[in-house]
């Protein structure tokens, strides 16, 4: 049995992330791996992950690390 916590998927547009979406579906789906529906989040922004910040913007740092880095 195998767990995978986190999938993040990043496109530089909306249509490229629908069929990047997609294709990871697939492929998981390929590998008889399985996701939890309510479980996910799709096309959701800002993301933060890990002290990063995911937007439309591009990629950040999360003002609450940079603060602690300045202090």
């Amino acid at each position: 049995m195998i767990y995978l916590d986190d999938i993040l998927i990043y496109s530089n547009n909306m249509s490229k992330h629908h069929w990047h979406v997609k294709e990871v579906l697939k492929y998981l789906c390929k590998a008889s791996l399985y996701v939890k529906a309510e479980k996910c989040e799709f096309y959701s922004e800002p993301v933060e992950y890990l002290g990063y910040i995911f937007s439309s913007s591009g990629l950040a740092m999360s003002n609450n690390k940079v603060k602690i880095i300045q202090d």
